[in-house]
């Protein structure tokens, strides 16, 4: 009789937990990495993927619209779907339209021309990163 009377609080307890824990910063499955993956600061010889230490307040989302508003709607959901270049790191569309690229059958999206021979020359390291 007397757990009885704890079952109430045990599950205002549960409900504050769901509600307090859903507005946590690891819940936000938008946001990248804090640490920029170890292939970021490839040289992509006559262009670079901007500055990796400047703060930038807008939402990763909004640097992506530009570049994958010009993809057709079943390219758009495949890019949002992969969401991160797998040679460099970033994001697809900060750079412009991202480019998709057949590796061993699979549709492949990358941020820019300049990391497609790098995909092309060691095609399993970066489909690891896809996984």
């Amino acid at each position: 009789m007397r757990h009885t009377k704890l079952i109430p609080f045990l599950i205002g307890g549960l409900l504050l937990l769901g509600i307090y824990g859903c507005n946590s910063p690891e819940s936000d499955p938008v946001t990248p990495p804090a640490t920029p993956a170890s292939d970021t600061t490839e040289d992509h010889a006559d262009h670079d993927h901007g500055d990796h230490a400047a703060v930038d307040t807008e939402s990763p989302m909004a640097k992506m619209m530009p570049g994958l508003k010009e993809l057709s709607p079943e390219d758009h959901k495949s890019a949002m779907a992969q969401h991160m270049c797998p040679v460099s790191g970033e994001m697809l569309g900060t750079m412009g339209v991202p480019e998709k690229v057949d590796v061993n059958g699979k549709s492949v999206w990358i941020c820019c021309d300049g990391c497609k021979d790098k995909l092309l020359a060691d095609p399993e390291k970066y489909l690891a990163k896809l996984k």
